[in-house]
């Protein structure tokens, strides 16, 4: 395995479990403690934190790639961002018309990152 994958996943997989941890345990403090407004948004968005962090890795990774790898990579996130987007631009058009039920905004990171997986497996078998 390459250094820069290798440095990569470690970065990544830590930054995931530091997610995990804090996200079990903010839901666990949440669920069973009386706490002001202010305290109970605090806690909530920590497990945002290692999720920074995680960005950071995955900007480092994108780095080390050559330049097809990038061009993929940059293709893939492109095409994701604009399709979420317009998916929730299209939503938002049809939620006011139609009684359908809200989506909540912490689907739009999984959606678009799982967008960009498939897209950028579509573009490698294109490209090859």
């Amino acid at each position: 395995m390459q250094a820069p994958v290798k440095r990569y996943l470690v970065h990544f997989g830590a930054a995931m479990l530091v997610y995990m941890l804090l996200l079990f345990g903010t839901v666990s403090l949440l669920n069973s403690m009386e706490l002001a407004q202010w305290q109970r948004g605090v806690l909530a968005v920590l497990p945002v934190l290692p999720g920074l962090y995680a960005l950071h890795a995955v900007m480092v990774f994108f780095h080390t790639r050559d330049e097809f790898k990038r061009r993929i990579i940059s293709e893939s996130m492109l095409a994701a961002a604009l399709l979420t987007g317009f998916a929730c631009f299209a939503y938002g058009f049809i939620e006011g018309a139609v009684d359908l039920p809200e989506i909540s905004m912490i689907w739009v990171l999984p959606v678009m990152v799982g967008l960009a997986g498939l897209i950028s497996c579509i573009l490698r078998w294109l490209y090859r």
